[in-house]
């Protein structure tokens, strides 16, 4: 079991879902990773590089061209050092200034967002856990997610002979760490027809575990990218068909 502060997390989700949702793709992003985590399932996956990266990007474009009062980056971010890595708080003395100093320490704050850039990308990077553990339940938005991601593949330049001939992403044996997580997620059943595949209830146990984007139309080898079928739903699914549906098990 690990800790998740989803208090901190919410806002940052519903930031995340907002960009996932519009039509800006990715921007600005190390392409060096995006490659590495296409191509092999990596438990640090392609939505904890977009979550950090898009952040990054909205912050830091925020902060350096628009200028103005940073008085409440100052404050949010000095209570999300302090719940996350207290030790890097670059504002340890925040509670202790009076109004003209903190009016001081806000026209340092790009200075600071600058000098201490490893300890806010470290930040987001602790973020982006706590945010991708919200966000890995909803296959909808996972189906957005890896239809931007499926565009930024057809548009990347990958090394000779990492593809197949057809230039897509060959496909790499499921992880059972993968498999087990998605099989957590959609509850042991399929999630077009709710079959139950635990084998309590049913004697066709038989779990397929399929990428929601084909890799056929430029899919990915990527955690977010998998789901649980019944044989009989995947065998009826192409390699030309993008779909999930909304089905989950009820609490009770």
């Amino acid at each position: 079991m690990t800790e998740q502060n989803l208090n901190y997390s919410y806002s940052f989700a519903s930031q995340i879902d907002g960009n996932i949702q519009c039509e800006i793709g990715l921007w600005n992003y190390d392409e060096d990773i995006f490659i590495k985590r296409s191509l092999n399932f990596n438990k640090k996956t392609l939505l904890h590089h977009y979550i950090e990266t898009t952040l990054w990007n909205d912050y830091n474009r925020d902060i350096r061209k628009n200028g103005g009062d940073y008085t409440h980056h100052i404050e949010s971010f000095y209570e999300l050092f302090l719940e996350f890595i207290p030790s890097k708080n670059p504002f340890k003395n925040l509670e202790k200034m009076d109004d003209d100093e903190l009016d001081s320490y806000n026209d340092k704050f790009t200075e600071i967002w600058i000098k201490k850039e490893n300890d806010f990308r470290k930040l987001f990077n602790i973020i982006a856990d706590n945010v991708f553990y919200l966000l890995f339940n909803n296959r909808s938005l996972l189906l957005k997610f890896n239809e931007k991601i499926a565009e930024t593949v057809s548009d990347t330049l990958y090394e000779e002979g990492v593809l197949t001939e057809k230039g897509k992403i060959a496909r790499k044996n499921i992880p059972q760490w993968v498999k087990k997580a998605v099989y957590s997620r959609d509850k042991g059943r399929c999630i077009k027809c709710s079959t139950d595949l635990s084998g309590i209830l049913s004697t066709d146990r038989r779990q397929n575990y399929d990428h929601i984007i084909p890799l056929n139309l430029f899919g990915v080898n990527d955690p977010t990218n998998i789901q649980l079928l019944c044989q009989s739903c995947n065998l009826k699914k192409s390699g030309n068909i993008i779909e999930t549906t909304d089905l989950y098990a009820e609490w009770w």
